[in-house]
């Protein structure tokens, strides 16, 4: 299974944990900073295998993860990280983006894909999409449970 890193990242208590999977350290910086100054906890992993282990350990609750990383490709994450809690939203980016790595993506429950270079704006609609599939999930879950007390 993936190793355990070297130190715990700083997770703030009522803050939203958005986890970062690139082999690329600069995209994994960069976009950690700019989640950092909206008020985000970041966590950072460099390939799949590291982000499976970030997931069972912290409360992550959006991942944005590149596709083409060594050990554990994004792809390959996605079903890994959905079989183990599948209320994690996940937003795949790419370098080399492809129709059939986009459709691939969406159809294992990718909730975005985005195409690096992209631009903040793109990052910021793909967490409020992220936030309201997980609202959608916590309301039907809601639901079922409502209607089972009834029975």
């Amino acid at each position: 299974m993936a190793k355990k890193t070297e130190k715990k990242p700083k997770v703030r208590k009522n803050k939203e944990v958005i986890l970062v999977i690139d082999d690329e350290e600069v995209i994994r910086d960069t976009l950690g900073r700019i989640l950092q100054r909206r008020g985000f906890s970041v966590i950072s992993a460099k390939d799949g295998e590291e982000g499976l282990y970030q997931i069972m350990n912290n409360k992550v609750q959006i991942v944005f993860c590149d596709i083409m990383m060594p050990k554990i490709n994004g792809l390959e994450f996605l079903r890994c990280v959905h079989e183990y809690n599948s209320s994690v939203e996940v937003v795949m980016i790419t370098g080399y983006s492809t129709l059939d790595n986009c459709i691939e993506s969406v159809e294992k429950g990718a909730c975005g894909y985005l195409t690096k270079p992209f631009q903040i704006s793109e990052i910021f609609e793909s967490i409020n999409k992220a936030r309201r599939n997980i609202r959608e999930k916590k309301e039907i879950i809601r639901r079922t449970l409502d209607s089972s007390k009834g029975k």
